[in-house]
């Protein structure tokens, strides 16, 4: 995991061309209403080539609920990642009517550390055994996400669904991902639509892609047009593979 996430942050651009369609998402692009609320697990797992065996595999639960917290209306993403036990969770808070970042909370296992960033109160604390130069550095990203509206990237799954599809159409979205990068703009292309079998038979997808360059990486989601949920995620980095596929059920639906 740690190299794929270094290859996708040293990427700064797609790497295909942005002609045509192109649009710069901001709160009014979203669809709001596409919100996938409820209980969404994921398997994940790596395969070094794509006929090798799957490794490193692990469980991705994420949970989208509305609260009310302080008399106010709240989006709240619960992340949990396990394998055999708890290696990376996330509370983040967001604004019903931009999807903005309220708050987030997030702890690394392999990193060894727990980040808390308040966008709300503009505060930001980490603690753990991390270098103090990443930690200045995340604390200066996090001091600079202010200057534009941004999405949180480490909600991406959640977000994509509520992206307006069309054939062709390119994304520009301000990402950012507390603690972890800083605010970018990166592009997502819509190259197209396929379909997915599974024991429920055909489903028809839009195909999302973004293109780095610079190591050569690429990732493309699967997102269902019916149910607007992301079905499936094909990560490739340096002839390696990365997936995430989403379970039918949850264990606590």
């Amino acid at each position: 995991m740690k190299t794929l996430f270094l290859l996708l942050q040293l990427t700064a651009f797609a790497a295909f061309s942005q002609k045509g369609d192109t649009i710069a998402v901001g709160p009014e692009t979203l669809r709001l209403n596409n919100i996938n609320y409820g209980n969404h697990w994921y398997a994940i797992y790596f395969k070094k080539t794509k006929m090798a065996p799957a490794n490193q595999m692990m469980l991705a639960k994420i949970n989208v609920e509305r609260k009310i917290q302080n008399e106010k209306s709240v989006i709240v993403v619960t992340q949990q990642w396990d394998r055999d036990t708890v290696i990376h969770s996330a509370v983040t808070r967001f604004d019903p009517k931009t999807f903005s970042t309220l708050t987030h909370d997030t702890y690394w296992k392999r990193r060894d550390y727990t980040g808390k960033f308040d966008f709300v109160n503009k505060q930001a604390s980490i603690e753990g055994k991390i270098a103090d130069s990443l930690k200045t550095k995340a604390i200066s990203d996090f001091n600079d996400s202010f200057a534009r509206y941004n999405l949180n990237w480490h909600s991406d799954l959640v977000i994509f669904p509520l992206l307006p599809f069309k054939e062709n159409r390119v994304f520009k979205i301000n990402f950012y991902d507390p603690g972890s990068s800083k605010s970018k703009d990166v592009y997502y292309k819509v190259e197209g639509s396929e379909q997915l079998l599974s024991a429920n038979g055909k489903t028809d997808c839009w195909v999302l892609v973004i293109r780095h360059d610079k190591p050569a990486s690429s990732q493309k989601f699967w997102i269902s047009k019916k149910s607007n949920e992301i079905l499936k995620e094909e990560d490739e980095f340096g002839g390696q593979y990365r997936y995430k596929l989403k379970l039918a059920v949850a264990e606590n639906n």
